[in-house]
């Protein structure tokens, strides 16, 4: 169950690109179970296999389309006539300089221009998070794709849409799901919840704001692939103002995400368990 709650929008039309995705997944499960029509438009165009069966994923009208392959006719037609909103999940990692500029900026450049095409009213991207981007010196040489990707679709979607019609929400790391992966790298929702509510305190919080690059970022909580999805919805549904909304405070704030437990709950439930209960 996601934890932010959003007003039924029966007459809504969105459609989620990377909708088959760790986070686009979640957004079209956000989007249906707040009564919105659901359109998702991924390669595999099918439900990924965590959802495969669930009654939400059985609203969601699943269509394939690689974004940078075929005519953009084919793109376009794939988004809808005239959806609401348009969320993009679309990304890249790796180590090819082309493949990140490919699957993060081009991608999403051409997502921007199909969507208007296909007369959406805004666009809602998820990007990074400036002080991750801002840490890219520290970074091997291949990340600038992925920055200089991302940058690109940005400035896309607002020369396609307009301040006013462009939402970008920024998250750092992302945890959530019930596995854990290494690339690209994913933690469980427990584990994540705690080094969240761990890093969230004040202390940590300001000696991150005085330390530099990827040792500020390291220091920085990370979000939960909920919340970050239901700002995404949220966006889409226009239950939040166009804008971004950059890093995890930011994200939680704009879904009234509830304060992470997870390292609460860990010592309670080994407490719990020492004393026999």
């Amino acid at each position: 169950m996601f934890l932010a709650s959003f007003a039924r929008c029966d007459a809504l039309k969105v459609t989620v690109l990377g909708g088959t995705g760790f986070v686009g997944s979640r957004v079209c499960k956000a989007l249906v179970n707040s009564g919105v029509d659901v359109v998702s438009v991924s390669t595999s165009g099918a439900a990924p296999k965590w959802c495969e069966g669930e009654e939400w994923a059985k609203a969601v009208d699943w269509r394939a389309n690689e974004l940078t392959r075929g005519p953009r006719e084919g793109l376009v037609e794939a988004i809808g006539e005239q959806p609401d909103a348009v969320v993009s999940c679309v990304g890249a990692i790796g180590f090819d300089v082309q493949g990140l500029l490919l699957g993060n900026g081009i991608a999403n450049r051409e997502a921007a221009r199909a969507a208007k095409s296909a007369g959406a009213s805004k666009f809602i991207y998820t990007s990074v998070a400036s002080e991750v981007a801002g840490a890219r010196n520290w970074l091997p040489p291949f990340f600038e794709g992925y920055f200089e990707g991302k940058a690109d679709a940005e400035a896309a979607i607002l020369d396609h849409f307009g301040a006013d019609a462009s939402t970008f929400i920024k998250p750092s790391f992302i945890y959530g799901g019930e596995s854990f992966g290494l690339f690209p790298p994913r933690v469980t929702s427990g584990y994540g919840s705690g080094i969240e509510e761990l890093l969230s305190n004040g202390i940590i919080t300001k000696a991150a704001d005085a330390l530099p690059g990827l040792i500020k970022v390291a220091l920085r909580p990370p979000v939960s692939v909920d919340a970050v999805a239901g700002a995404c919805a949220a966006a889409a549904m226009g239950e939040i103002d166009a804008g971004t909304y950059d890093g995890t405070v930011a994200i939680n704030a704009a879904v009234k995400q509830p304060p992470a437990t997870g390292l609460t709950d860990f010592v309670a439930a080994v407490k719990a368990k020492i004393s026999g209960d």
